[in-house]
């Protein structure tokens, strides 16, 4: 539900909302420039990266003298949680199961190479063994949470532990939904442009559009869940557990053909369809529950 508050609320509102951003992306530039010196992502820039918003949003506590306490650091109820380390599985299998039974972009299920990858980790065996890529599958989609959950955390407490709740004293439900999700693709774009966070192929304009188109629906999902959950933690999850499903485990599981970026991963066409069903299911029932 968007917050009624008066006049003077909303222009402070306005000014958190604006000094965050502006932080949050000052302070990822530090990390970007570098990067883009290397043309990589290197796991330490990585993490300064995803880290700067939520220092930017503590930042902002310390100047706007507010505790950092009173960011919704509280757990909330453990379905919230599950049903966002599900989510990813549900629409991961969506978009990559037609394009492994169809053979969309000449792909296929079962790199031989990541299975060869994922047995040599767990048993230092050369050769893939389907019993231990499976067991090293389970590991990473349960263990490897906690590595992918640390660097989200350092996103999600910026975005969803600060920013929408600013937003949420300013503007409707759906705007912040959009908006955020908008911020936060922009926010990616350096690395698209400058880095090898991109699929890779030809029109680096054309990925920026999709992968915008990817994430700016997402808002709403996001915000959804930190809303009904009143806790930054759900989101904290969907994050780490789309960053692990999509980029560990579906994406590396697919056998690439010579177009098999047109329908996979972050930049393919199918992952924006998705999202746009999901931002409309979870705007719906945020309107149903007095959530927008």
């Amino acid at each position: 539900m968007h917050q009624i508050v008066d006049k003077g609320e909303r222009a402070y509102a306005w000014r958190a909302f604006g000094l965050f951003v502006l932080l949050a992306f000052l302070l990822t530039s530090v990390f970007g420039v570098l990067m883009a010196l290397q043309g990589g992502t290197p796991s330490l820039l990585v993490t300064g990266v995803m880290w700067s918003p939520g220092v930017s949003a503590m930042l902002c506590c310390l100047i706007l003298k507010r505790k950092i306490s009173t960011l919704p650091w509280r757990w909330g109820e453990w379905r919230w949680n599950w049903y966002a380390w599900l989510l990813p599985i549900a629409y991961g299998l969506v978009i990559y199961l037609p394009v492994w039974i169809f053979g969309l972009g000449d792909s296929g299920f079962g790199n031989i190479e990541t299975l060869r990858d994922w047995t040599n980790q767990l048993t230092g065996a050369e050769e893939p063994n389907t019993m231990a890529a499976i067991i090293f599958l389970l590991m990473l989609a349960t263990v490897g949470m906690v590595s992918a959950a640390s660097r989200a955390l350092g996103e999600e407490i910026g975005w969803r532990g600060f920013m929408i709740w600013e937003m949420r004293k300013i503007m409707p439900f759906w705007a912040l939904g959009l908006l955020s999700g908008a911020i936060w693709a922009v926010w990616h774009w350096p690395a698209i442009l400058f880095t090898d966070y991109n699929a890779g192929e030809g029109n680096f304009v054309l990925q920026m559009f999709i992968f915008t188109m990817t994430i700016l629906p997402q808002g709403i999902v996001y915000a959804y869940f930190a809303f009904k959950s009143h806790s930054l933690w759900p989101a904290v999850i969907l994050h780490a557990s789309h960053n692990l499903f999509i980029q560990r485990i579906f994406t590396p599981l697919t056998i690439k053909g010579e177009d098999s970026h047109f329908y996979i991963d972050e930049f393919g066409i199918v992952m924006p369809i998705i999202g746009c069903l999901m931002a409309y299911y979870f705007y719906r029932r945020a309107v149903n529950e007095g959530i927008a």
